[in-house]
């Protein structure tokens, strides 16, 4: 193995290994960006596509028997399912209990939130330019 500079002493923890990283300043090493560029802007159009949906604020909880406001931007369809953060047909405001339960809870336990349409399968996705 071909040795590279030494590291200035006092360098700790992933830092030391900076010479693993091709092409990455030492500065750099050991940081990753929390966020990628296409995720930032797929957040940027998060918000305005919720700004433009409810103007005047939060919405309340889709739920039909909470009248709790929301707090967060439900997917249906995951992105991982082939939906789109993005889609305003695809985000329904929860308040977060209901967010969390929907989110965590087996799916089995969770028909009332098909019969709501918070949740969809991966079949259920438009496919190649159909509109759902």
């Amino acid at each position: 193995m071909k040795r590279g500079k030494p590291l200035p002493r006092g360098t700790k923890g992933l830092a030391r290994t900076a010479g693993l990283f091709r092409g990455v300043p030492l500065e750099r090493a050991g940081r990753l960006s929390p966020v990628s560029a296409k995720r930032q802007e797929q957040n940027r159009q998060r918000r305005a596509m919720a700004a433009a949906l409810w103007p005047d604020g939060r919405p309340l909880c889709f739920v039909p028997w909470c009248g709790r406001q929301a707090d967060d931007l439900h997917e249906a369809l995951t992105r991982a399912r082939g939906g789109s953060i993005t889609d305003p047909e695809n985000a329904f405001p929860l308040c977060r209990p209901h967010h969390d339960e929907v989110t965590f809870r087996p799916e089995s336990e969770l028909d009332w939130a098909y019969d709501l349409g918070l949740l969809r399968h991966s079949w259920d996705a438009p496919r190649g330019g159909e509109v759902a």
